[in-house]
C-alpha cells in the first residue's frame, strides 16, 4: 500500500487527513485547492477507504477518517 499509486486529487486529500490528523468531508473540501464539490470528496474518501489507506469512525451523523498508516510508515513504504 504505497501513496505513489495514487492519483494527484487522492494524494491531495491524503496530505489533508495527514496534516489534520482526522478529518471529516468538510475539513477535507475545505482545505482543498480548486472548487471540489462535496460528493467527488466524499466518494475520493471512499475509495481511499477502500484501497485500505484511511478508516472511518461515525461521530454522530458524520464520518470522520483517519490514516490507517503514520505518514513515517507511508512515506517509507513509498520510498520503497
Amino acid at each position: 500500500m504505497t501513496l505513489d499509486t495514487l492519483g494527484a486529487r487522492e494524494r491531495q486529500i491524503m496530505s489533508v487527513v495527514y496534516r489534520l490528523g482526522r478529518a471529516t468531508v468538510r475539513d477535507v473540501l475545505n482545505a482543498l485547492p480548486g472548487s471540489p464539490n462535496y460528493s467527488s470528496v466524499r466518494t475520493m474518501l471512499n475509495k481511499l477507504e477502500e484501497k485500505g489507506h484511511l478508516e472511518h469512525r461515525e461521530e454522530g451523523r458524520r464520518y470522520v477518517y483517519a490514516p490507517t498508516l503514520s505518514p513515517g510508515k507511508a512515506q517509507r513504504s513509498t520510498l520503497r
